[in-house]
């Protein structure tokens, strides 16, 4: 279900090493000037596409996205961004359109240079081949990711289309992965970063896989402007459309065995709920008694103590899976730790957490830590 007005293509250019032959360079191409707004890494350090980007997004304007998986084009200096500049203007000069008008998104290996020229003697194969292969650009941005992630949703008459990688390196603090939401609904680019903003809040920013915020974080949003929709109706699409690539993502994570939902409830305020939930989910310890089945509860609750937020430990109380393991903040009546055992050998886990009775509630999702996940990315750059 492809909006009006985007064509997409891949193709290979032994970004990484010329001995790689999957799909590894992708472009998207609007036939129309598209409304754009982007959220982009809070990490310090931002690769060379994140700053051009940024500058392109602030226009509100763009025609298309230029991708690469395997070198991330990040503490590259000066010449990072000549190369990532280099290559916007060829890409942009056969599509006839300028090259402050294509976003560069690139995932991969940190400190490498681009392989400048392999890149660019592809960028014609590239373009001839836009067509509707969603799947195919969706594969060539991948890096540990095992499955491609595409989502689609209609909203009346417009389309929502969203792509996305990630496994690794996923941590709140904006996209936390590379993702692009496409829709053909006339939507003003403010009005756009308004939606992806607030969508982001309670997905992409309520996910963790390793607590590591990448340097190479984004998330584009274009509208071609085709479709005229009510804009309840395409916020909440692209809502619906970013919440299920989040999900995927944390399903996806490297080497994760587990899928974890920590709802956090009674909290003083929101804000509260969201540090306490992202305690618990990026806790070594918590994420370890995942992985193992082990049924200690007290990694949850000291994730809780530690989390700085003012509780009340008599009030607290824990749910793993329906089962009650703490209530007023000691063991449950009843609580068995062979039952407990048994729950957590299940694929999917959810923990709930009341912290009392105020009124700041959140979910936060993660994964298990696994001995596949030390051997992915003990091995990332050999």
């Amino acid at each position: 279900m492809i909006p009006q007005g985007f064509t997409f293509s891949a193709t290979n250019a032994g970004v990484k090493s010329t001995e790689n032959k999957g799909l590894d360079l992708g472009l998207i191409f609007c036939d129309r000037p598209a409304a754009v707004a982007g959220v982009f890494t809070t990490n310090r350090i931002k690769a060379a596409p994140v700053l051009i980007g940024m500058d392109i997004v602030k226009t509100g304007r763009a025609r298309g996205i230029i991708t690469n998986s395997g070198n991330a084009n990040a503490c590259t200096g000066n010449k990072g961004i000549e190369d990532a500049k280099a290559i916007n203007r060829a890409a942009a000069a056969g599509l006839g359109v300028g090259g402050d008008e294509i976003i560069p998104l690139s995932t991969g290996v940190i400190g490498v240079h681009m392989p400048v020229k392999r890149i660019l003697d592809k960028l014609e194969q590239l373009r001839a081949g836009l067509g509707d292969d969603v799947g195919a650009f969706a594969r060539s941005i991948m890096t540990t990711d095992t499955v491609p992630k595409v989502v689609s949703r209609q909203a009346g008459k417009a389309r929502v289309l969203g792509i996305a990688k990630g496994a690794g390196m996923i941590a709140p603090d904006m996209a936390t992965t590379l993702a692009v939401v496409m829709t053909d609904a006339r939507v003003e680019s403010q009005v756009l970063d308004n939606i992806i903003k607030k969508a982001i809040k309670h997905t992409f920013n309520a996910i963790t896989i390793d607590g590591d915020t990448s340097t190479n974080d984004t998330l584009i949003a274009l509208a071609s402007g085709y479709v005229d929709e009510n804009i309840d109706e395409i916020d909440q699409a692209i809502t619906e459309v970013i919440h299920e690539l989040a999900l995927m993502i944390i399903r996806d994570g490297e080497g994760a065995t587990k899928f974890v939902k920590i709802e956090v409830k009674g909290a003083g305020t929101e804000d509260d709920a969201r540090t306490v939930a992202m305690c618990i989910a990026n806790s070594l310890l918590v994420k370890t008694a995942l992985f193992g089945c082990d049924p200690n509860w007290g990694r949850i609750i000291a994730a809780i103590g530690y989390s700085g937020v003012q509780i009340q430990p008599e009030q607290i109380d824990i749910m793993i899976s329906g089962y009650h393991v703490v209530g007023s903040g000691s063991e449950a009546q009843g609580f068995n730790e062979d039952t407990l055992h048994e729950l957590l050998k299940e694929k999917e886990i959810s923990i709930d957490v009341s912290l009392g009775d105020g009124p700041g509630k959140f979910c936060a999702y993660t994964t298990d830590l696994s001995y596949k996940y030390v051997e992915i990315n003990s091995e990332y750059r050999t």
